[in-house]
């Protein structure tokens, strides 16, 4: 998965998070706040852009709305640029 085909959604202050694959024909993501492929930007950026922007929006969900850093962390490894800007060493399962 990558931010190229993929949406982060989440709801702010509940703790509900998701993965969802982009376009979302089925309609899972109404009703979450979302970051990701349903972004124009996002579908025009480097994968080095990509890997940046997820960083900087995790900081964003911890802290802003509240998620929690160990699930959100476990969600975005499944995410290519979360991944590739992680470390060897960083607990879960990375490779």
């Amino acid at each position: 998965m990558n931010l190229t085909n993929t949406m982060i959604c989440w709801k702010r202050d509940t703790g509900e998070m998701m993965l969802c694959k982009w376009p979302d024909k089925a309609g899972r993501s109404r009703g979450w706040s979302t970051i990701g492929a349903c972004f124009h930007e996002t579908q025009k950026s480097s994968f080095d852009e990509r890997k940046f922007r997820v960083f900087i929006e995790a900081v964003h969900l911890i802290v802003r709305d509240k998620l929690d850093p160990q699930k959100l962390h476990e969600m975005l490894l499944k995410l290519d640029e979360y991944r590739d800007g992680c470390s060897d060493d960083m607990p879960g399962d990375i490779r």
